[in-house]
């Protein structure tokens, strides 16, 4: 779609109270279509609109409101000659997108008349919401572009103004444009080429005398209504009568004065005007007549000019000569000069200034000076009459034109035509010029009489294959011009679709993906590696494929160890460890209850003699903790989606079952944690809601791994995986997760064999102390209840630290006791024994000062010994 915009913004026009726009819209499908809107004068060039060397084009201008305002359009026909009217004109009320019809479409072809070359320009008047042109192929003719004769490209251009006009009070830029514009048309019009525009709302002299406004909606005004004074009046509101016959005058404003006259004699005409001011309440604003005229300065005029008589003026001007010799000078004679003569002789009588009547000679003579005399004296200028008996020729004149003529039919498109009378030349004056008759087109509304069924237009050309190989398709299209008066629509589609093949498309060869790197060449002191790729095609003339075929690498270029510097081969039962290098690891299959492998490196002694270390079970994790991991993250991952899920309370329940009966590899530990990460990240979301099965579930299994038997697996697994400070930051979100989503405050005790937690949800602004653990908790086990150790968190500390307490501020505090994680886990990145119990204390969100301290009391017995050392332990030290 594209819009063609006016080189000519020349004219001003009254405001619009609507908006408009250029839309996209592609009412006839075509490849290139231009619709204007927005616009009340414009001019294109076909070659902008209808290219040469393109496929079928439509250019559309859209009327804003066809109640309101009239497009016209001038159009200067291209001057070379085709044998084809390639250009087709329509008018029509809509287009249907779904059925492909025009409703309510006319033809201009025949008032247009392209291929004419009889005259250079015509015109034309729509009353419709759309007028359209359109490019078409000749009968038969499936290429484009057709041949013109001759071929020039400049003989083949044609340009179109166009002009938009209100029907009531048109701008006068509009009106002057216009009338210029049915001058021109009625000029050349004749009856095998009327004049296309066929009323205007402007008062043009040579135009229609009949409003716009009734013609156009099809009433035939009688001329008494706006004829006064021997003047038609065009822009005239017929006054409507009551049942009485009085008039209704009301709103209008007072007559503005008399214009000047049109002429100073002869018959002129004098007009004034009147504006309508609406009244309130009323339907109809005015009723009358919006200007009227009448006739002015009838005397005859004198063809003799500013003298009546010969005679006369000569003796005024002998007159003037004797008494007055300032006034010479003003009608052309020179003042006399004083002192002796010395002029030169006269010259030559002139030519008469006319053939014919009253007409004059001059002749002159210049002032010569002499050495004994520099002044003359006497007219330097003379003048005669001649010609007076000649005749001048009088030149024909035209009568008055005649009233225009009825249409030549009540209904379809007619013509009216007038006509006026030479009166002929006298001595030998010339003919009276312009034409004896003009023409014009009127009703152009369909006969009511009978229906007109729908019919298709032609086909157009197929439109280009789809594909510029391999199948394609390829589509034409045509339209129906709509049916009136209750005719039956167009039968058939207005789509064809048809298979094309061009030709094979090429494929070009594509490089498969790179195989797997070969063995190396050698295992050490450097050697190379290659891997291959298939390159497939290429077909059709396709290109080759891009690249190398193969590809080379450098591989085990270190140093070839010495025989002492490789582990020998070794049998462990049913496991065979393999010559290994010094800094390698050699790895196995774990057994079949676990998946994974196991590690044993070879490495060097002080005396660089190479050995074996022992086997590591990292990497090893029983099927059952490996398929309670994978559940747990599927878990996850339909929480992260945002979805609702069930069955994780079971999965809990299971890992408690299994860890109870111990761990068989270091990776089921790391397995372990990662659940229970992960469950901690379920607990966040929506996913689930977790229970107080839950959260015993999860302190159990924290017992149950951090029981004494897995002591040497912790010790394992801590060389790549978790040490005490994961630990603690892990039961840290736990216990963040789970007293947040507490629904009411209380206080939440888990005891177990190797722990014991404690979770408090408290208000800020009733907050109490709190003592851990509660010695007199049912079912609290002895190591805890007989123990001396405690803590104690005082409530000044729960403070938010604004000066009036927020009722939702809320504090979770997490207490817990661990039995022997100090045994099993590495604290401290120094070597220092930790013999006691640990303590880890949990505050969220974390309080903004502490105004008291913690009170901690700790017991330091183990094995019967005291140390009275206390480890403050703080995890940003690592």
């Amino acid at each position: 779609m594209r819009s063609i915009g006016s080189a000519l913004n020349l004219l001003l026009v009254s405001p619009l109270y609507f908006v408009w726009t250029v839309v996209a819209l592609d009412l006839a499908q075509t490849p290139c279509t231009t619709l204007v809107q927005g616009k009340f004068f414009g001019y294109f060039s076909s070659f902008a609109v209808f290219p040469l060397n393109s496929s079928l084009c439509s250019w559309i201008i859209q009327n804003p409101d066809p109640r309101r305002y009239t497009l016209y359009m001038k159009i200067l026909k291209p001057s070379g000659v085709c044998d084809h009217q390639h250009i087709r004109t329509y008018q029509f009320d809509s287009f249907l997108e779904s059925t492909r019809t025009y409703l309510g479409m006319e033809s201009f072809d025949d008032v247009l008349k392209l291929c004419d070359g009889s005259t250079r320009f015509a015109f034309l008047q729509s009353n419709k919401q759309f007028l359209q042109m359109k490019q078409t192929a000749p009968p038969g003719v499936d290429t484009w572009p057709m041949r013109w004769k001759p071929t020039k490209a400049q003989e083949r251009d044609f340009s179109v103004e166009y002009l938009v006009v209100g029907n009531r009070n048109p701008s006068k830029a509009a009106c002057q444009m216009l009338c210029k514009w049915l001058d021109a048309c009625l000029a050349i019009s004749s009856s095998s080429h009327p004049c296309g525009i066929m009323q205007t709302p402007c008062s043009c002299s040579g135009g229609e005398v009949l409003d716009q406004a009734s013609e156009i909606l099809g009433f035939t005004r009688k001329k008494e209504d706006c004829y006064k004074d021997g003047i038609y009046l065009e822009n005239c509101v017929s006054s409507p009568k009551d049942s009485n016959g009085a008039e209704f005058l009301g709103g209008w404003n007072s007559w503005s004065a008399w214009g000047d006259c049109t002429k100073d004699c002869g018959g002129g005409l004098q007009t004034r005007m009147r504006s309508c001011k609406p009244l309130p309440n009323e339907g109809l604003a005015c009723e009358g007549v919006l200007e009227e005229g009448r006739l002015c300065n009838r005397k005859a005029c004198n063809t003799n000019g500013r003298y009546n008589s010969r005679s006369q003026s000569l003796r005024s001007t002998d007159n003037r000569k004797r008494e007055d010799p300032d006034e010479l000078q003003h009608y052309g004679y020179p003042a006399p000069q004083i002192g002796d003569p010395a002029a030169e002789e006269w010259s030559p009588w002139s030519v008469c200034s006319t053939t014919c009547g009253e007409g004059w000679q001059t002749r002159t003579r210049f002032c010569v000076s002499s050495s004994y005399s520099t002044q003359c004296s006497g007219p330097l200028r003379e003048q005669r009459q001649c010609n007076n008996s000649a005749v001048c020729p009088v030149h024909g004149t035209w009568d008055e034109w005649s009233p225009w003529s009825l249409c030549s039919s009540t209904c379809g498109r007619g013509y009216r035509d007038r006509t006026r009378t030479c009166k002929p030349p006298q001595f030998g004056g010339n003919p009276c010029e312009g034409p004896e008759k003009q023409t014009k087109f009127c009703n152009i509304a369909l006969c009511p009489g009978h229906s007109v069924d729908g019919n298709w237009n032609e086909w157009s050309s197929w439109s280009s294959c789809s594909a510029s190989c391999s199948n394609g398709t390829q589509q034409r299209t045509r339209e129906c011009n709509g049916p009136s008066y209750g005719g039956a629509e167009c039968q058939g589609h207005w789509v064809e679709t048809r298979d094309c093949f061009l030709r094979q498309c090429p494929v070009d060869g594509k490089g498969q993906a790179w195989g797997v790197w070969g063995s190396c060449t050698a295992t050490c002191g450097g050697g190379t590696q290659r891997r291959d790729r298939v390159c497939y095609g290429p077909f059709f003339g396709g290109e080759t494929c891009q690249g190398p075929k193969e590809e080379y690498k450098q591989c085990n270029d270190r140093k070839c160890p010495e025989p002492h510097e490789i582990c020998d081969e070794e049998s462990l039962g049913p496991v065979v460890w393999k010559e290994t290098p010094a800094g390698d690891a050699a790895a196995v299959r774990c057994p079949r209850n676990a998946t994974g492998l196991i590690l044993r490196r070879c490495i060097l002694d002080e005396e660089g003699i190479a050995y074996w270390e022992p086997p590591t079970y990292i990497k090893c994790v029983s099927i059952d903790y490996r398929n309670i991991q994978m559940m747990t993250r599927e878990h996850l991952a339909k929480a992260q989606r945002g979805l609702m899920g069930d069955g994780l309370s079971d999965v809990l329940q299971n890992l408690v079952e299994i860890s109870q009966d111990g761990t068989s590899y270091s990776g089921d530990l790391l397995s372990t944690m990662d659940v229970l990460r992960n469950m901690t990240e379920i607990f966040r979301r929506a996913y689930h809601s977790p229970t107080s099965g839950d959260v015993q579930n999860f302190v159990q299994i924290l017992s149950n791994i951090l029981s004494e038997e897995n002591r040497e697996k912790w010790e394992e697994a801590q060389l790549i995986g978790p040490n005490a400070k994961e630990l603690f930051r892990l039961v840290e979100d736990f216990i963040d997760v789970i007293g947040f989503r507490m629904k009411d405050f209380r206080d939440s005790y888990q005891v177990t064999d190797n722990l014991v937690l404690g979770i408090h949800k408290l208000p800020a602004n009733a907050a109490t102390d709190i003592t851990f653990p509660m010695k007199g908790w049912r079912g609290m086990v002895d190591w805890a209840k007989n123990s001396e150790d405690k803590v104690t968190v005082s409530k000044s500390i729960l403070s938010s630290g604004l000066s009036v307490s927020d009722d939702s501020s809320v504090f979770v505090v997490g207490t817990v006791l661990y039995r022997n994680v100090g045994n099993i886990l590495s604290l401290q990145r120094n070597s220092t024994v930790l013999n006691s119990k640990v303590i880890s204390v949990t505050v969220k969100p974390f309080p903004r000062s502490l105004l008291t301290p913690l009170e901690i009391e700790f017991s330091h017995l183990y094995n019967g010994t005291t140390n009275q050392t206390c480890i403050l332990w703080d995890e940003n030290d690592g």
